[in-house]
């Protein structure tokens, strides 16, 4: 669900943490001298916090607050973006001991009972809220559900998302709405004669849980052999005349164990290009395909992730992996860009995507067409 491209900082990420929890220590004490109606300047603090880490992330935010007795609770988030929950445990890993605080890597479950959240004058809670999982024969591994709200109207849908969603996280926890729901949409309670039946909200960790014990059961043991390469080169022209390249590896089209690599991972390097066309020059496309080269072995080396082709358009070249787990490709991935020499700008982004949906326009293409 995490869909945010991250530009990640060069230099020493343990020299930046070490750094960052230094001036922790030497502050901690103007946040805990602060009382209950200090709001303003418990978020002056925060703000200040957060711009600290960023030599070690520039992505990173924090919350804090009382936790319990004399003690508070720093919590770093990536709020909810998957890419970044490595470097949000890494930092939290380097955390000192302090007898007044608790460090909490991603926001952590609360539970649904006697849970609500108000945004935008609507309330979420177990009073309004329900769900029912969405089936759909095509995809029979994927984790849908619908969040019904009482005064759900179709008018003001983005608001129920956004609303439906921080009640997820604060009721599932950061990494479990993140890891565990494939797709989420808001709707209100279905016609009587519809046949569907709502759950209560309480009991979704528990079916999020059975589904993926159900995934793992079923994965867990499959040998997931590659299919036979099968590059093939597609080409584009958009309708200002900028030419767009593909090869793709139309192996995977019909691989049947797509599921049993979920996460989609994909790098992008800008250029600079020299004639509008969007396009990289010579020297610069053999930069790109050295940098891609050391990308693909690093990622592919452990059989975790598996190369499934590149696009360079519009002084962009995307490149696409598909990975069984996201946290060791993500931790590779931060490591290369970090400490990679490069002319140009690195990003990468990691989401779910478990029928491999954002290949399907390169699959279907007719190549001779």
């Amino acid at each position: 669900m995490a869909d945010l491209q991250q530009q990640q900082t060069k230099g020493n990420g343990s020299d930046a943490a070490a750094m960052f929890w230094q001036w922790f220590v030497n502050n901690e004490h103007r946040f805990r001298g602060l009382g209950k109606t200090d709001s303003d300047q418990a978020l002056v603090f925060l703000e200040e916090l957060i711009g600290q880490m960023k030599p070690f992330n520039p992505w990173l935010k924090a919350l804090a607050g009382p936790y319990s007795g004399k003690r508070y609770e720093l919590i770093i988030t990536a709020d909810g973006d998957v890419a970044l929950f490595c470097k949000v445990e890494e930092l939290v890993a380097r955390a000192p001991q302090l007898s007044n605080w608790k460090f909490t890597a991603h926001k952590p479950a609360l539970g649904f009972e006697g849970i609500g959240v108000n945004m935008y004058g609507k309330k979420f809670s177990t009073d309004t809220t329900c769900f029912y999982p969405i089936i759909r024969e095509e995809y029979p591994d994927e984790v849908a559900i619908v969040l019904t709200h009482v005064d759900y109207n179709e008018a003001e849908d983005d608001q129920f998302q956004a609303g439906g969603m921080i009640y997820l996280e604060n009721g599932l926890g950061e990494e479990n709405t993140a890891t565990k729901i494939d797709h989420y949409e808001t709707a209100g309670l279905p016609d009587p004669g519809s046949g569907i039946e709502v759950i209560p909200i309480t009991k979704l960790p528990d079916y999020l849980n059975w589904r993926e014990k159900e995934f793992v059961e079923k994965y867990e043991s499959v040998h997931a052999q590659r299919p036979e390469e099968s590059f093939t080169l597609l080409e584009a022209e958009d309708t200002d005349g900028k030419m767009m390249m593909v090869t793709i590896d139309m192996g995977f089209k019909d691989w049947a164990l797509r599921p049993a690599f979920p996460w989609y991972l994909q790098v992008d390097i800008s250029y600079d290009g020299n004639d509008g066309s969007g396009l990289p020059t010579g020297e610069q496309l053999d930069e790109l395909h050295h940098l891609e080269e050391q990308i693909i072995q690093l990622l592919t080396a452990n059989g975790n992730a598996w190369y499934v082709g590149h696009r360079t358009y519009d002084n962009l070249r995307n490149t696409f992996f598909y990975a069984s787990e996201y946290k060791n490709s993500s931790q590779l991935m931060h490591h290369f860009v970090e400490s990679v020499q490069s002319p140009h700008r690195i990003l990468f982004s990691i989401r779910k995507d478990k029928y491999w949906q954002n290949m399907e326009m390169y699959f279907n293409v007719n190549a001779e067409e």
